[in-house]
């Protein structure tokens, strides 16, 4: 039990409210948030802050007590009047000004509760330094806010109880704080090593997040981070060097292997500001000028590129001094996250407010566009997620392959297929005869898609999209007034992708199309698929073993490719369905999608070169 006096639990400032989160054991993660972005904050700020602000947290070697005289001495010190701007404590889990007087009875307290030998002591003595010019008060208040967050806010585990001072008697100001280790909350003994959940990387990180707040702009990463490969000179040695007025000692010497080690991480650490790049870019947007909120992040895109471009050379980054001026660049990176949030779930709202139409259809699927452009920005909304995935084959209901591949060919054909003006206008027909059917076989049950809040023009845009995704095909059913409907509507909608499905086997699409379905699925279709599992693919196949002559036939099954040529007139499509034909039932045969598709890729890359289909397609076709 903690011997508190009367003074300590009353006089406390208890009323204060400056104690806060006791036991919360919120760790680093409620203040700093996720590992992840705990590095990606120390990223962003290595490229806009000047290398030489660093956070400095550091325990005094031997600063530890072990008896209560040795307390005494080291509170003596702390407090000390000489260079002394300020003092105060957390003894009973409360901040207030301590009085150098009480040292005695704080060393007394403190020991009080003591228990066993401690290899390092009953306290630790940890220093937070601060750059040079930076303001005594500025400084204190970051002290005092960071000791109350790393030891009496109760987010690691414990409270415990301290004494700290602002001292600016060096070159720079920095402020001390003895620590006792036995919590008085839950008793927890005070470790912080690299492995606990209060470390010096938390400690420093804490402390650079608290600085930005009160506008001092500190960075806490590793040397590797900012592209520094050889150790840094030790600090009492840079100090000798500098009030000797001498050069600064070399740093001290590494291995071979572990200077390539080095050079490999700092190839990581390239590839993390390239990716942070590409995100200041989105966060950039259309510019607007110089001065302008585009204008700021447009630059530190370049920034961040720059930064990747010196660390593969294996050089050290060179930051932007100009973007820390206009405040903290990755505080900016997250407001305009959260700008861009809120954006989207007004935008999304709004699309889902409007009347049933195509249009509306037509907006879900550019937002899906834009939430799959924006996830990297904001990777953990659940929002934009959920847009930029497609739903799964399985899980949607309005999936049907021909018609995704006739949106994909009118939207943005893969590469290794060109379209001829021809077969555009072709393919825009054949797409509004499918409107049209579609529309006819809806309109029967117009009224019940009144009822459930859509009609007929959106319902045949919903089936017409390439994909869906996984929030739109949600939001169908969430729209739904209550379970009855919402159960009546997935059923309706199965419902109507049967009837469409037994729709479109009735339509027989232009041979040219048909083509154009097939390839597009071989270039479109994972690489590991069978070949078998083309759907456009294997219809072509059915044709031709219908159609063609018995002695045809023959002359495909031989190798000879020619009775084929009027029929399917894409050499490399020709060769799959030469392919399928000789080898149906052989399961030993390579069926997989992908070797056909780099035929048609190479096939495509051929003719843009101008050499002849024949000779661009007997190679390839002899090699596979």
């Amino acid at each position: 039990m903690t011997r508190d006096s009367v003074e300590d639990l009353v006089l406390g400032h208890v009323l204060d409210g400056k104690r806060r989160g006791r036991g919360g054991g919120g760790g680093a993660s409620g203040r700093l948030g996720s590992p992840k972005e705990r590095r990606t904050r120390g990223l962003l700020r290595n490229a806009s802050t000047p290398r030489s602000w660093q956070s400095v947290v550091k325990r005094i070697a031997g600063g530890s007590a072990r008896t209560p005289q040795e307390l005494k001495r080291l509170l003596d010190y702390v407090a000390r009047e000489e260079g002394v701007e300020s003092t105060w404590c957390n003894l009973a889990g409360y901040e207030r000004d301590f009085d150098p007087g009480k040292a005695a009875h704080v060393a007394e307290t403190w020991s009080s509760t003591w228990r066993g030998a401690p290899k390092r002591g009953h306290t630790d003595h940890i220093v937070l330094s601060f750059p040079r010019g930076v303001e005594v008060g500025q400084a204190e208040a970051i002290a005092r806010e960071w000791g109350q967050e790393v030891f009496g806010s109760g987010d690691y585990g414990d409270v415990w109880r301290y004494v700290a001072s602002v001292h600016k008697d060096t070159d720079h100001v920095h402020a001390h704080f003895v620590v006792d280790k036995h919590g008085i909350d839950n008793g927890r003994f005070l470790s912080i090593c690299r492995y606990s959940e209060l470390n010096f990387d938390v400690m420093r990180e804490l402390h650079a997040e608290i600085a930005q707040e009160h506008g001092l702009n500190l960075v806490a990463t590793s040397r590797l981070s900012r592209g520094l490969i050889e150790h840094a000179v030790p600090e009492h040695a840079a100090r000798a060097s500098a009030a000797g007025g001498t050069a600064p000692p070399a740093p001290p010497p590494i291995s071979d292997a572990e200077q390539a080690r080095r050079l490999d991480a700092l190839q990581d650490y390239a590839r993390d500001y390239d990716e942070l790049s590409r995100i200041a870019a989105i966060a950039a947007g259309p510019g607007d000028g110089a001065g302008s909120a585009s204008s700021f992040f447009t630059r530190f895109a370049e920034a961040l590129g720059a930064s990747a471009a010196a660390l593969r050379q294996g050089l050290p980054l060179m930051p932007d001094a100009t973007l820390h001026e206009e405040g903290d660049a990755a505080a900016r990176i997250e407001a305009a996250r959260a700008e861009m949030i809120a954006a989207a779930e007004e935008a999304w709202k709004a699309i889902r407010e409007m009347e049933p139409s195509a249009e509306r259809v037509d907006l879900e699927r550019s937002f899906a566009e834009q939430a799959r452009a924006s996830l990297q920005l904001a990777p953990d909304n659940l929002l934009l997620t959920e847009h930029a995935r497609a739903a799964s084959h399985e899980e949607d209901r309005y999936f049907h392959p021909t018609l995704a591949s006739l949106a994909r060919l009118e939207a943005a054909p893969p590469e290794g297929l060109t379209l001829d003006e021809g077969l555009r206008a072709t393919l825009s027909h054949v797409r509004d005869e499918i409107g049209d059917r579609l529309a006819a076989l809806f309109t029967i049950r117009e009224d019940e898609l009144r009822i459930a809040g859509t009609s007929v023009e959106e319902m045949v845009a919903r089936f017409t999209l390439a994909e869906r995704s996984e929030a739109q095909v949600a939001s169908w059913v969430t729209d739904q007034p209550n379970t009855m409907q919402k159960v009546f509507w997935m059923e309706m909608e199965r419902a109507l992708g049967q009837e469409v499905r037994t729709e479109l086997a009735e339509l027989e699409l232009p041979p040219v199309v048909a083509e154009a379905v097939a390839k597009e699925q071989i270039l479109s279709a994972d690489r590991h698929l069978s070949l078998s599992a083309v759907p456009a693919l294997e219809a072509i196949v059915d044709r031709m073993h219908e159609t063609l002559p018995n002695e045809d036939l023959d002359r495909v099954l031989s190798g000879d490719l020619s009775p084929l040529a009027e029929r399917v007139r894409d050499p490399a499509l020709r060769a799959a369905v030469a392919h399928e034909l000789r080898n149906e039932g052989d399961l030993s045969a390579d069926h997989s999608v992908g070797p056909w598709a780099d035929l048609a890729r190479s096939h495509s890359r051929a003719v843009e070169l101008g050499l002849r289909d024949r000779e661009a397609t007997h190679d390839h076709v002899h090699e596979l």
